[in-house]
């Protein structure tokens, strides 16, 4: 009979028998599951017992785990029952931080024996200048006796000096290179120093988890432990290859989904099973809380007051969401061009498990990851997705069309924001970003210019003067022509985009002339003034957009905007 037995970590006070056998396990880690924030380690580990009472301990594990999350469960061959868990965390000093210091002392020290005797090198050059000194001194100083005559003449006085005055210059030379050279040693000495300080404390934290349990009769076990880490994390990389539609095929679009998992804990996982979670456990797990949003009625100066101790932060705009910051951060870098690997390998992918609210990706075969700061990088999956494309132009703003294909994300599971690397036909185009999208929502990517669309944009009427009878008004009249010309061998749905002016007061208008090309949609993407024009565009043929305004105001009034 086998039995399953399992334990939710409690920090037990128990009573534990006094007769207990301890047992140290040997346990390795079998199992990673990381999220976007954090991992989930489990350890395996198996054990004989004898009838009795037993503990089980489980040393050495990281410090900064989080205690709340231990739990221990697993399997027997016959009945375990487990009373407590236990949990203390350890000071465990580190055999490689010891040999490192005691290496930096013993380079303290010979630098320190250096310096010794570079002191005794000077002290023997200043004793050496000082007697030669002396020496000349004497040579030249009055006789002892009257009577006597100097021993040197003109000549040896000559060799004289110039036999002490080169040696009093190579003792000053051996003096300098010697203080020169300690200044060095200091320098060094100090550098040593600052890294033993880097090594305090000498030891690292360490977290002990035991296990109390007992056993009826003898059997073995083999038991799981797992626990949760903040220093771990995975984040999604996508590769989206369009492919441009042929005569009898649509395009195409080939989302192909990597992460990259990173991890600096105090453990290597070495040779495990390797699984991704798009939970985020370490997120909001509610909705936040409104409260009651009050306005209060200021009056004359009092109202003054208020304006100008809050000046322009009191505003009721909502906050952007995170999604938004995100997109704003990380959208849009330009990265320099790739080379595609001509060289076609067959890439394992992840089995895809929905569980609940969240996608679990498992990483097939056994996956290393060091704690040094490596980037695993793996694949995921690879969805064909049916793309709509479209050449969408702005051109008062770029005379270029750049060519964007939307597409809907099929599958089960969500996408998680993250940078996108954009193929067209094989070339790398740069790189964009992917939102947060759940199955069957639809997004859209820009694939770069696209040379075989041409635009332009003239301006074919300017006009600026007064008009009325009665009353006088200036007048701005504005009017263009845009042109757009499809040189592809096959049709294309194309949007332009321009805009006219807003008037935001009763004394300016703003009138769309007459014969212009009506807008599609007016106010595009709900910014007032903004017009789009979509059509269809046949290949090798073109279409005429005429856009065109007059704006009418007082006469003494004056705009706060150019007319383009």
């Amino acid at each position: 009979m086998r039995c399953r037995f399992a334990f939710v970590f409690l920090v037990s006070t128990a009573f534990t028998p006094a007769f207990a056998t301890g047992f140290t396990a040997n346990s390795k880690i079998d199992a990673v599951t990381v999220f976007p924030s954090g991992a989930e380690i489990t350890r395996l580990a198996a054990q004989q017992f004898e009838a009795g009472d037993h503990t089980l301990t489980f040393e050495n594990l990281p410090g900064d785990l989080m205690p709340e999350t231990i739990r221990v469960e697993g399997t027997s061959g016959g009945t375990l029952e487990i009373s407590s868990v236990d949990s203390k965390v350890l000071a465990v000093p580190t055999a490689d931080a010891d040999a490192r210091r005691r290496a930096l002392e013993a380079q303290i020290e010979a630098l320190q024996d250096e310096r010794t005797v570079l002191d005794q090198t000077i002290a023997d050059a200043e004793y050496q200048k000082s007697l030669m000194q002396q020496l000349a001194s004497g040579a030249f100083s009055a006789p002892a006796k009257e009577g006597e005559t100097k021993v040197f003449g003109a000549p040896e006085l000559g060799s004289l000096l110039d036999l002490v005055g080169g040696k009093l210059q190579a003792l000053s030379k051996t003096v300098l290179e010697s203080r020169v050279r300690q200044r060095a040693i200091d320098r060094r000495i100090m550098n040593v120093q600052t890294a033993m300080a880097e090594l305090a404390p000498q030891g690292v934290m360490r977290i002990t988890v035991t296990v109390h349990l007992s056993a009826p009769a003898a059997t073995s076990g083999t038991f799981k432990l797992k626990y949760r880490i903040a220093q771990a994390g995975w984040h999604p990389i996508y590769d989206a290859r369009l492919t441009s539609p042929g005569a009898a095929t649509a395009a195409k679009i080939e989302l192909v989904r990597r992460a990259e998992v990173m991890q600096s804990t105090t453990e290597n996982w070495g040779d495990v099973a390797l699984t991704l979670s798009t939970a985020r456990p370490v997120g909001a797990t509610s909705a936040p809380d409104l409260e009651p949003f009050e306005l209060s009625y200021f009056a004359g100066r009092e109202y003054d007051a208020m304006k100008g101790v809050a000046g322009n932060s009191q505003r009721l705009d909502a906050p952007k969401p995170a999604s938004e910051a995100i997109m704003e951060d990380g959208a849009v870098a330009k990265d320099e061009k790739r080379k595609e690997d001509e060289n076609k390998f067959a890439q394992l992918q992840a089995q895809v498990e929905i569980a609940g609210f969240q996608a679990l990706y498992a990483i097939p075969g056994r996956v290393s990851i060091d704690n040094t700061g490596t980037a695993k990088k793996v694949r995921i999956g690879t969805d064909s997705l049916d793309a709509k494309l479209m050449a969408r132009a702005v051109p008062k703003l770029d005379p270029n069309a750049y060519l964007t294909a939307s597409f809907a994300l099929g599958g089960d599971t969500p996408l998680l924001p993250g940078p996108v690397m954009l193929y067209r036909d094989g070339a790398y185009m740069g790189q964009g970003y992917v939102p947060m999208l759940s199955p069957g929502e639809e997004t859209r990517l820009g694939f770069g210019a696209d040379d075989l669309i041409k635009v332009k944009r003239a301006e074919v009427k300017r006009l600026s003067g007064e008009e009325g009878i009665l009353t006088t008004s200036n007048v701005d009249t504005r009017a263009y022509d845009i042109t757009v010309k499809n040189l592809h061998d096959f049709a294309i749905p194309v949007m332009v985009l321009d805009q006219m002016p807003v008037s935001t007061t009763e004394e300016i208008t703003v009138e769309t002339l007459p014969g212009m090309t009506a807008p599609t949609t007016k106010d595009f993407d709900k910014k007032p003034g903004v017009l789009a024009w979509n059509f269809d565009l046949e290949p090798k043929a073109e279409k005429l957009i005429k856009h065109g305004f007059k704006v009418t105001m007082p006469e003494d009034m004056k705009v706060g905007m150019s007319l383009n």
